[in-house]
């Protein structure tokens, strides 16, 4: 029997038990039995079981490799090959940076490049550049973590020496360090490729949007467009006439400034708090790009749950949620500019994590306020967030 396995909805494979039917069909025609007994606990009932196995095996390896040309579906090199296609590429791994790290010790000291030292919690850094101290036997120097991934280093934790080096005898960072990051995941580059198919495009609403989305470091964000000549309120914004309005959560103040200007609406202006003057490389023009940041709306949550097997649920629904908001469950952005938190999002995100988990009841509110099961409003200026001792667990 020949499988269609392409059909309107997508690549499909048979069912295990129509094609174990069909092998001992096979086996009842070769041998001319029809009364052949095909049990698995005899010999050809074993041979049959095997053959079925190994045909559903190719049968799942040819589906799963037919569904990589799908973006929605397609992982590892072959999401990386259908990116390439629009010019994205994955986002690496970054390591933390600490700069202006004091080192002191005696005058003249050379500490070299690659020297090490680790942090209250064991994290180890190494000296980007070598430093010599000076007459008064002090340094700056740049430290950057051995591991790649968001490693924490608060202000004054760089405070170990690793490699002694004769006349180096402390150091300490006046600064927090800049947090680096794991490798994009699959999950996260099939979001941010959705978000940015119009990259290539300028002045279109959907051309400036992918824009700020290809931005390193921008989660989420809200826009809109006055295209007449008055001021005008849109969605309780106030936009100036024949101008433009964003409001971006995460990214540098001058690459958004920079990408505003690059994929604009032609002769539009723009609204926003923050004023940053941008010099458009072909004319040598500078221009004030104004946009927003979003203003942080704390919320609470309390959460019911039950569970019938041995689960640290304090810690599984803390985490999940977590999870959800910070936009590191597939195909969920989490918390967002502009949007309104649910709590049936937040009891998604528990059984994503923890089908074992049953959640009873979820309730949200605004820091201050009363809990409510109904969504709570967000205006298009606003984010809400969220921390883990913002959740309280209650177990039944």
């Amino acid at each position: 029997m020949a499988y269609n396995y392409i059909e309107q909805t997508g690549v499909i494979v048979p069912d295990m038990a129509d094609t174990l039917a069909e092998v001992e069909q096979e086996w009842r025609d070769a041998l001319g039995r029809q009364d052949l007994i095909t049990t698995p606990d005899t010999p050809q009932g074993v041979l049959i079981t095997a053959e079925a196995l190994a045909r559903q095996g190719v049968a799942r390896n040819n589906a799963e490799l037919a569904n990589q040309i799908n973006p929605s579906l397609a992982a590892g090199l072959f999401l990386d090959a259908l990116c390439a296609l629009t010019g994205m590429e994955r986002r690496p791994a970054i390591a933390t940076l600490v700069q202006g790290v004091t080192l002191t010790g005696l005058a003249g000291t050379i500490i070299p490049a690659g020297a090490r030292a680790r942090t209250t919690a064991g994290d180890l850094f190494s000296l980007d550049q070598t430093v010599v101290l000076d007459a008064a036997g002090a340094g700056t120097g740049i430290f950057r973590a051995v591991e790649t991934g968001p490693i924490g280093c608060d202000t004054g934790a760089l405070a170990f020496i690793v490699d002694g080096v004769l006349g180096w005898e402390s150091l300490t960072n006046p600064t927090p360090g800049v947090v680096g990051a794991d490798e994009e995941s699959d999950a996260a580059l099939a979001l941010r490729r959705r978000l940015t198919l119009a990259r290539q495009g300028i002045s279109a609403v959907e051309a400036q949007i992918s824009g700020l989305y290809d931005l390193p470091g921008v989660r989420s964000l809200q826009y809109r467009e006055n295209v007449s000549n008055v001021e005008t309120v849109i969605d309780g914004i106030t936009l100036s006439p024949h101008s433009v309005w964003a409001c971006v959560d995460g990214g540098t103040d001058t690459d958004i400034a920079a990408s505003l200007l690059e994929n604009k609406t032609c002769g539009a202006g723009w609204n926003g708090a923050l004023a940053i003057p941008v010099i458009e490389p072909y004319s040598g023009q500078t221009y004030t790009v104004r946009f927003d940041r979003p203003q942080p709306r704390p919320i609470i949550a309390r959460i019911t749950v039950r569970s019938a097997q041995d689960i640290d649920a304090q810690t599984v629904v803390r985490e999940a949620i977590m999870n959800y908001a910070n936009g590191l469950q597939a195909g969920e952005q989490g918390l967002t500019v502009g949007m309104a938190v649910s709590p049936f999002e937040f009891a998604a995100a528990i059984n994503r994590e923890a089908p074992a988990i049953h959640v009873a009841n979820v309730e949200i509110a605004f820091v201050g306020n009363d809990y409510q099961r109904t969504e709570l409003a967000i205006s298009l200026d606003q984010i809400a967030t969220i921390t883990p001792s913002s959740i309280t667990v209650i177990e039944q």
